[in-house]
């Protein structure tokens, strides 16, 4: 079952619910499970904070865009989709964040993902089925995430970068087509401000961007293992999806 949280009613919301499909990044049981100290995702801020009423999140960690046979409960976006979609009930404003890609292109020793042409084809799939659900009709809106390089992350391989790239393209690709019919589908640049983290790391109080340091991750380093930010680098990320909600403000 997804992760529902509910937040205090208040005034000045973006948002009656927000809806989050995606992988570890958003996950709101992944530092649990994994024994990890608790640290609220880019999704549980925005929600304390109130730019959203309530959330319903289906993400879960080792999430893939591609499907496959076998995949545990909610490990594939369209496992996701299947349970969100059984009973959507939209509602007038609703915002669904779409956030996925990191395990595809991770992946990369697997058969299964030893090219991205299946992820990117069952990622429009599912997209495409959000939209056929009204996810970005009238009020509502349907933001698509750009991921961050995953080449730049602790434990990078050297096939990260050119599969980070190809991701990218599609991803930025794909969400201009869609837009020329759906105005309600939004991208969120994730890459370009984690670029800019990486570039300029002391404008957002980092010191360190490049290694995992937990003792420093609520702090001054941005990872708080070899795949995962920590809560400075989530609280960049709310950051950025809250930029995302003011644009969704001047659009509807």
């Amino acid at each position: 079952m997804p992760s529902i949280v509910r937040a205090a009613p208040i005034t000045n919301q973006v948002t009656k619910r927000l809806v989050v499909l995606g992988d570890s990044y958003s996950d709101p049981n992944y530092d649990t499970t994994n024994g990890l100290p608790s640290t609220p995702n880019w999704a549980e801020i925005l929600v304390s904070r109130g730019r959203a009423v309530s959330m319903v999140n289906y993400a879960r960690s080792g999430a893939t865009a591609l499907d496959y046979a076998n995949a545990p409960a909610q490990s594939t976006f369209k496992k996701q989709l299947d349970l969100f979609l059984a009973n959507p009930r939209y509602g007038d404003d609703d915002i669904t964040v779409v956030y996925l890609g990191y395990n595809d292109i991770a992946r990369s020793t697997d058969a299964r993902w030893s090219n991205l042409i299946q992820s990117k084809a069952d990622f429009r799939v599912g997209v495409d089925r959000l939209l056929t659900a009204g996810a970005a009709r009238d009020k509502r809106r349907l933001l698509i995430v750009a991921v961050h390089d995953w080449s730049k992350k602790p434990n990078s391989r050297a096939e990260y970068l050119p599969r980070t790239r190809e991701w990218l393209t599609f991803t930025y690709d794909f969400v201009n087509k869609r837009r020329a019919t759906h105005k309600g589908m939004i991208c969120v640049n994730v890459f370009r401000r984690f670029n800019d983290v990486v570039l300029r790391p002391q404008l957002y109080g980092l010191n360190n961007v490049r290694t995992a340091d937990p003792a420093r991750a609520a702090t001054t380093a941005l990872y708080y293992n070899t795949s995962h930010f920590g809560a400075k680098g989530q609280t960049i990320l709310a950051n950025e999806f809250s930029s995302a909600f003011d644009l969704v403000c001047r659009t509807r």
